[in-house]
Parts: C-alpha cells; sequence; structure tokens
C-alpha cells in the first residue's frame, strides 16, 4: 500500500510491555493492499519498538493506562479506517484470511458488525456451521474478541470498550459480550461469518480454572447487561448444569456459585457498571 491509498481494513493490535510488543513482532502480519495494523501499547519501561514493526503499514501508538478495555479503547480512537477488526498481540494472520474479512463486509452491506472463526492447534472451540444474526445466536455460541470485526462509526457515534469489564479491570472477562451487547443495542447489525480470519494458538478465557469466584461474579455481572429481568432464573439454570463438574471436584458448590453470582450483580449496580443507554462517547475511566 502506497502512501496515497487509504487503508480499507485496520487490525487494532492491544500489547502490554516488552514482551507483548516481542510478540507482536513475532507474529505474522501480511502486507496486503488496503490494510494497516494500529498497534497500541501499554508500555512498562523504556522498550524501544522492534525493528520488524517499523514498517509503513503499522502505526504503534504508546499509552501508559492501564487494563484490556482501556487498551482497546486506545486503538479504538486511533482508527481512521472504515472497516476495524479486533486483534491480540499473539495472532498470526494471512494475506486471504484478511480479505476474507473484506469481502463479508462487501457480501453484508447492511450489516454493521461481523464475527468470524479462528483456527487454533487446541481447536476445541465451538463454531455453527452457518451464519446466524448475533441478536439470536444458537446455544453454546460464544464471540472471542479477536473474531470481531466492525465498520467504523463517525465521531460522536463509537461504541467504546466497557472499562469495567477485561483484564486489569473490576471484572476480568466479559468485555466481548459487552462490546457486542452495546453494538446491537444502538442498532448496528449483526451476524456470523463461518470464515476462517486468523490463527491463534495461545491461551484463552474459555480455559480458565472452573474454580475461581471471579467466573460466576464476572457471569453475574454480564448477565444483568444482556439479560436484566431474567438474570436469576439463568443462574439457576446455570448452577444446576455446575452440579456434575462440582461432584468432580471440578467446580465450586452450586450454592457458591449462586452466592459469588449475585455478588458480581450487587457489584456491578454499585458501581453503575451500565449506563442507561450504550455508550457514545468516551469513556472516562472506571470508578474504583
Amino acid at each position: 500500500m502506497t502512501t496515497e491509498q487509504k487503508a480499507r481494513l485496520q487490525v487494532l493490535v492491544c500489547t502490554f510491555g516488552a514482551d507483548g510488543i516481542r510478540r507482536v513482532a513475532s507474529s505474522a502480519h501480511p502486507r496486503l493492499d488496503g490494510v494497516e495494523y494500529i498497534v497500541s501499547w501499554q508500555q512498562e519501561g523504556a522498550t524501544p519498538l522492534p525493528e520488524s514493526l517499523r514498517r509503513p503499514d503499522f502505526k504503534v501508538y504508546a499509552t501508559d493506562s492501564t487494563g484490556l478495555a482501556r487498551n482497546r479503547n486506545h486503538a479504538l480512537s486511533k482508527a481512521t479506517a472504515p472497516l476495524l477488526l479486533l486483534s491480540d498481540d499473539d495472532v498470526a494472520y494471512t494475506a486471504e484470511g484478511l480479505q476474507r474479512v473484506m469481502n463479508a463486509f462487501d457480501s453484508h452491506p447492511d450489516c454493521d458488525l461481523l464475527t468470524f472463526r479462528y483456527e487454533s492447534a487446541s481447536g476445541t472451540k465451538y463454531y455453527p456451521g452457518s451464519q446466524f444474526p448475533l441478536d439470536a445466536p444458537p446455544k453454546g455460541y460464544f464471540a472471542s474478541s479477536i473474531e470481531i470485526a466492525f465498520r467504523r462509526r463517525e465521531p460522536g457515534k463509537t461504541i467504546w470498550f466497557n472499562e469495567h469489564f477485561g483484564i486489569g479491570a473490576d471484572f476480568p472477562s466479559g468485555e466481548e459480550d459487552i462490546f457486542i451487547r452495546d453494538c446491537l443495542d444502538a442498532g448496528m447489525k449483526g451476524m456470523f461469518v463461518p470464515a476462517t480470519v486468523a490463527r491463534h494458538d495461545g491461551a484463552t478465557t474459555s480455559g480458565r480454572n472452573l474454580m475461581l469466584s471471579s467466573r460466576p461474579l464476572t457471569k453475574g455481572a454480564v448477565f444483568l447487561r444482556l439479560h436484566p429481568r431474567s438474570w436469576f432464573a439463568r443462574m439457576i439454570a446455570h448452577a444446576l448444569r455446575e452440579i456434575p463438574l462440582w461432584r468432580q471436584g471440578k467446580a465450586p458448590s452450586p450454592l457458591s456459585f449462586c452466592a459469588n453470582w449475585i455478588k458480581g450483580v450487587n457489584r456491578a449496580r454499585r458501581l453503575k457498571a451500565f449506563p442507561t443507554a450504550a455508550p457514545a462517547s468516551k469513556p472516562s475511566g472506571h470508578e474504583k
């Protein structure tokens, strides 16, 4: 891509510290006409930028912010292309995969938000075999952040990540679910497209320790946003499904699960984590 050409797709890469920026440098980021990489780098000390990232299709922006959601919002604030794809520092791309993202938006001109698939060595994530609207997902489906792409909205209508959620925030996960719901509530039409666009072999939040109290606590907060009228009934249903894992010693008791879920609901309410409408202005940070 020459300096006269404008990017059509920007990949928003978030990373932290010296090891993170080295992971970005060692991951596959093909040169492709119409594609740029925006790197939001939460720095920790004075680390030089790897020489391999000094490319015309890379733009690296340092920030002293903390927390993954703030990092994503920093990257989003630097975006200028009409199409945006979320990414992490250890995701590998091919030119074909990135082209699929742009082709999918061409094939779905009425959609503002698309989710895709990624491949990994484990291959354990469930994907439906056909496309479906994101406001009616099939049971068992969830979107990872690195599968989410969307059309950039005009200034003043940007949907930002809720900074109460994600690594380093009040709730250590769930930011993707909240972001998608905020987008849909803002009138963006969303669709899952069964196309593989990237490879990621690192650990994901879906492999978290089932015994952690933060898991049901975060679920409580997330379900308060996604299902404000039925979160209690859904909590009971989830707790019942946990019983076999509890009997195997792999999960806390259903009583403990529900107690932490309710703590999450109450904590989200106390923090006023959810505005009355989808956020259309840049967040100023979350409460302590």
